[in-house]
């Protein structure tokens, strides 16, 4: 079984447990903390993932690094010790954030346009998130001179493009 499908059901449980407790945002805040801790440090990741290294330190190294999460967290990581799955635990953290976005409508996108985004421009692309998705976004703003108007959105694994360079590109291969 992959590590993917593993880290998904363990977030399931978790989520249902979190659920049951009212401790779903505190779990979540818990979970990004273990997600953004593990994914921008290279040791911890090689300790997790090391079969040199017993799970007993591992699970002492994890419990300490995140001695301030939830007891629910805490017991996590302890029954991923006996399970000898600590490496997995990124994974789920990945999932339990995704699970609880989907089950509270966030999703995230990214726009790039010309300009610093303005009202009507966030309005326009919040309306044709709503038509793919039938819910908004929490909206990023990069700006890149080169599209010279309108803006590219990224939401999930989709791409709108509505840039002044895209219409002027495809205008120009019409012609020729």
């Amino acid at each position: 079984m992959g590590s993917r499908a593993a880290g998904r059901r363990y977030a399931k449980a978790i989520i249902e447990l979190a659920q049951e407790e009212n401790l779903e945002d505190k779990v979540l805040n818990d979970f990004t903390l273990i997600h953004s801790t593990i994914d921008e440090n290279k040791d911890l990741k090689l300790m997790l993932s090391s079969p040199l290294i017993e799970v007993i330190k591992k699970q002492s190294v994890l419990l300490e690094v995140f001695k301030s999460v939830q007891p629910l967290v805490q017991k996590l990581i302890k029954i991923l010790a006996t399970n000898n799955r600590v490496a997995i635990l990124e994974e789920i953290s990945e999932e339990y954030i995704s699970l609880y976005n989907t089950q509270h409508h966030i999703q995230y996108a990214s726009v790039v346009t010309a300009v610093e985004m303005t009202k009507d421009i966030e309005e326009k692309v919040q309306n044709k998130i709503k038509e793919i998705t039938g819910y908004t976004a929490n909206l990023t703003n990069q700006v890149d001179e080169s599209i010279l108007g309108g803006f590219v959105l990224r939401l999930k694994d989709l791409q709108f493009d509505a840039s002044v360079s895209t219409s002027l590109n495809r205008f120009k291969r019409q012609l020729l």
